[in-house]
């Protein structure tokens, strides 16, 4: 005699009945809980994980110039804004031997449940690093979460066990039990000539019994299939539940470390202050496409001079903010080289040095972005404004007739395309009311109207041509007010950035 068979010898069907299913209901149940849980925490966790390296990521390469400057007020703000995050515990910066030189918070024991992510810092003057920032949040939380799932898990499987118990149990008495007994109590009475119906279908005598019973076991088997399909049905549903609060948590993290690359972005854009005294009014929009983009604006006034650039960088949101940032420290670089500041110059070292960012100027290289870009140069004494673009026009309106200026048609960057023409000085003396307009194509690129067709350089010569009584703020005003209604249930396609400005 088997085990099994001793263990379940001298009880009731019921008792046996469960006996035999609830190993298998124990390990179903089981299995999915431990599945569905570790899914869940992996998938929390690996967002922690992208979390602290984004963080991380964005934190060097923000704190690369003043780290190289010595500005320690500016790169030590940057380093403790990383504390605004629920699981900030430390975050440090090392120079390039290892050695902390600035670390906030404390660095928590041995063993305790902590992500690090470590990203190098790099060296504004060139390729190579001057030290790492490393960033430790904590995964307590998210481990405390895990275990109350687990006791959630475990009350659940003890409740599911108890309810299939009683239910096996009344089933049992009621469907097999109860049938098998007035079947032996009319078989008995069978054997006594006392010929006694029993309670179902039945035909002539033990035939239309077996056939009855038959359609009996038949009934249980399809009761049983139903309920198994049902419960599969109800843990799928459970597990897509689970899934989807999962996807809208990662979902959310994504979105609030987006949210957090836009404050770095914001504050990698100048001040437009900073003009003030050298030319007489300035407006600038700015409105990438996805919170952050690949559209940036750099102001650089010197005495009476100024130098003012747009650049329109490949792609838009995450991809397109790290060119601006790639373009952000390579003017500090040309700043700090001093040299030639004419326009054309700028543009021809702006594009050396992002083609050695990017190692597009190498074999090994495999990045193929870049850059359109047009630089003004005002100067206030001479009254002159020089000009030059890559691949990007400006707009100069004199006494209310505006016209376009082209630059160079020549991108910045990029390992492919056709021959590099030289980027050319246009330089002119400025009439009294005189505003100039750059702009990114995202101002041009909108699509509308029946049939669906561009909005256009034209259209948008001609709008500037009729704002110009207006205000320079109300004029971008009414340039975003009519390419929305032109756009009308259109999406947006593209980052966007307008600059207007009077030189005096």
């Amino acid at each position: 005699m088997t085990g099994r068979s001793r263990f379940t010898q001298g009880h009731s069907l019921a008792f046996k009945v469960f006996a035999a299913t609830l190993p298998v209901v124990v390990a179903a149940v089981l299995a999915t809980q431990l599945v569905v849980g570790w899914m869940n925490y992996s998938a929390q966790l690996e967002a922690l994980t992208a979390r602290a390296q984004l963080i991380a990521t964005l934190t060097a390469q923000a704190i690369s110039r003043p780290l190289w400057n010595l500005d320690k007020a500016v790169y030590r703000a940057q380093v403790s804004a990383v504390e605004s995050d629920a699981s900030f515990l430390m975050a440090r910066v090392l120079d390039d031997t290892g050695q902390v030189a600035f670390q906030h918070g404390d660095d928590p024991a041995e063993g305790s449940p902590v992500i690090r992510a470590r990203y190098p810092i790099p060296d504004p003057s060139g390729p190579g690093k001057i030290g790492e920032f490393e960033l430790v949040l904590s995964k307590a939380e998210l481990d405390a979460s895990a275990r109350r799932l687990i006791g959630i898990g475990a009350a659940a499987i003890l409740a599911l066990l108890l309810v299939t118990f009683a239910t096996i149990h009344l089933a049992t008495r009621r469907l097999i039990v109860a049938p098998l007994t007035a079947l032996l109590d009319a078989m008995a009475k069978v054997e006594c000539k006392n010929w006694t119906e029993v309670e179902w279908s039945s035909g002539d005598e033990l035939g239309q019994v077996a056939a009855a019973f038959n359609r009996m076991v038949d009934g249980l088997r399809s009761g049983d299939e139903a309920k198994r399909l049902l419960k599969e049905l109800e843990i799928a549903q459970a597990k897509l539940i689970e899934n989807n609060a999962a996807l809208e948590k990662a979902s959310r993290l994504v979105l609030d470390s987006i949210g957090y690359a836009r404050k770095i972005q914001d504050g990698l854009l100048p001040d437009a202050a900073s003009l003030d005294g050298v030319v007489a009014k300035f407006q600038v929009r700015w409105e990438p496409l996805h919170q952050v983009g690949g559209d940036y604006y750099w102001l650089h006034p010197f005495g009476r001079k100024a130098l003012i650039l747009l650049a329109d960088c490949t792609g838009h949101g995450v991809p397109g903010a790290f060119m601006t940032v790639v373009v952000a420290t390579a003017m500090d670089r040309i700043l700090m080289e001093g040299g030639d500041l004419l326009p054309a110059a700028i543009l021809e070292r702006l594009d050396k040095v992002v083609r050695e960012r990017l190692r597009q100027d190498r074999p090994d290289g495999t990045s193929d972005d870049g850059l359109d870009a047009a630089i003004c140069l005002w100067d206030g004494d001479e009254r002159r404004l020089t000009f030059a673009g890559a691949n990007m026009p400006i707009v100069v309106s004199v006494q209310g007739k505006p016209k376009v200026i082209k630059g160079s048609r020549r991108s910045l960057g990029y390992r492919t395309g056709g021959a590099r023409d030289a980027f050319v000085d246009q330089a002119f003396q400025v009439e009294p009311d005189t505003t100039v307009y750059m702009f990114t194509d995202g101002m041009t690129d909108h699509v509308g109207g029946s049939p669906p067709r561009l909005f256009g350089r034209r259209r948008l010569v001609e709008l500037i041509a009729e704002s110009q009584t207006l205000p320079l703020s109300r004029q971008l005003d009414r340039i975003d007010e009519t390419l929305s209604t032109y756009r009308g249930g259109q999406n947006r396609r593209d980052d966007m950035a307008i600059i207007a400005f009077r030189p005096y």
